[in-house]
């Protein structure tokens, strides 16, 4: 079976496929046994920790090499960054397909769903230029109707989609399905009225991805290398597949394009084809946290609340959603980020997770003024120790893994 640009990405969140064992989670955490490791930890200056006080670098690195060995995983990497940048970056474990080579903090990994963050900050930026309105409905960017493209033919009896903004999408509330392919008549539906629950939805995303390439006559990764990561200094991130990635990743590419088809790596993907490493995506956290590149009022309204989710779970069903305006609202989705409040304050985080054999996590605090991501690849359970990274990171922070999906 195979899905094209507009059927699927490998990276999408709730997909439990087995394609994904050798592919990789963005943390960057190195040993010395396992990795040429770039930073020595006793250059690294002490780690601040939400909700105040900061950890020793030692103490760190002991700690998740302690949970890397623990684990049935074959690589991963982790990054703690403040508004400066990343501070402490490690790789461990071995390349993929390279006989035992370290894994070092030039390995790529496929970050999944931690696309779509990177995609909603540029987003932003077109919106800072004045080039995109949040609240316009997507379909007036386009010259024809939305219907006449095939992409979209499937949406012909149903005009429910001339509601859907950019807003909704990044806030999950278009009323499209997580992906097309998912529905029994593998065709796109509008499920609900736009706006009315929230629902997580890569479908809202590749949308808004078709709706801004057309707009611009840009590409995807065109847009992203001029507006994101040549910016940030992102040397090693792509929407697209590179062929220098070959020598030094842990991403196996042949059972990805066994199942989706030759070349699909290549397609840009809104909603989950990053590719990237740990200390690259460092960098985004740390623009984030700093509002690099945006007015302070687009910083403030890429972070705020926009609604709440009264769902049991992250990837359940479509869920009612209500208003956001205070730190009692837990949890909430913000516009790429999801948010949660908990001892330490509040937080905004993305999860990347494809099966048993992958997962990523990214989370801020602003008000603690540092992020973190984690990567990892090949395997099994990463999902639980993307937990235990984390509080090897920054400690106990009650963080809802659960209704994550971790």
């Amino acid at each position: 079976m195979r899905e094209n640009r507009w059927t699927g990405t490998a990276g999408a969140d709730a997909m439990r496929w087995r394609i994904c064992a050798g592919i990789g989670l963005l943390v960057c955490v190195c040993t010395a046994a396992t990795f040429g490791c770039r930073q020595d930890t006793a250059s690294v200056p002490a780690i601040p920790v939400p909700g105040g006080g900061k950890r020793q670098p030692v103490e760190i690195e002991a700690a998740v090499r302690s949970a890397f060995r623990q684990a049935n995983i074959k690589t991963a990497a982790v990054a703690v960054a403040t508004e400066g940048g990343p501070i402490f970056v490690r790789t461990l474990g071995t390349r993929f397909g390279a006989r035992g080579v370290p894994a070092d903090d030039d390995t790529v990994f496929r970050a999944a769903s931690l696309s779509k963050p990177v995609f909603a900050y540029l987003v932003l930026k077109l919106v800072k230029d004045r080039h995109l309105d949040l609240d316009r409905p997507l379909h007036t960017y386009l010259p024809k109707r939305l219907v006449q493209y095939p992409e979209y033919a499937d949406l012909g009896g149903d005009r429910r989609y001339e509601a859907i903004t950019a807003r909704l999408v990044l806030t999950h509330r278009t009323g499209f399905p997580n992906w097309r392919w998912q529905s029994p008549d593998r065709k796109l539906h509008v499920m609900f009225d736009p706006g009315t629950k929230f629902s997580y939805s890569g479908e809202g995303y590749k949308y808004l991805q078709f709706v801004v390439e057309q707009m611009t006559g840009s590409d995807l990764q065109a847009l992203a290398e001029r507006l994101v990561f040549t910016p940030l200094g992102m040397a090693r991130t792509s929407f697209a597949w590179r062929d220098e990635y070959g020598a030094n990743s842990a991403i196996d590419r042949a059972p990805i394009e066994e199942f989706f088809g030759p070349g699909f790596l290549a397609l840009p993907n809104a909603a989950g084809s990053l590719l990237t490493t740990a200390s690259d995506y460092g960098r985004f956290l740390a623009a984030v946290l700093a509002g690099t590149g945006l007015p302070p009022q687009l910083r403030n309204e890429m972070l705020r609340p926009h609604v709440t989710i009264a769902a049991d779970r992250l990837f359940g069903p479509p869920a009612a959603t209500g208003s956001a305006t205070g730190r009692e609202h837990t949890p909430f989705w913000c516009l790429g980020w999801g948010g949660f409040e908990d001892v330490t304050g509040q937080a905004r985080f993305h999860v990347g997770y494809d099966s048993p054999e992958y997962a990523n996590y990214a989370v801020v605090y602003p008000e603690s003024r540092v992020g973190v991501v984690v990567l990892t690849a090949g395997g099994s359970g990463p999902d639980t120790l993307c937990p235990t990274l984390v509080e090897a990171l920054i400690g106990r922070t009650n963080t809802p893994f659960r209704w994550m999906g971790y």
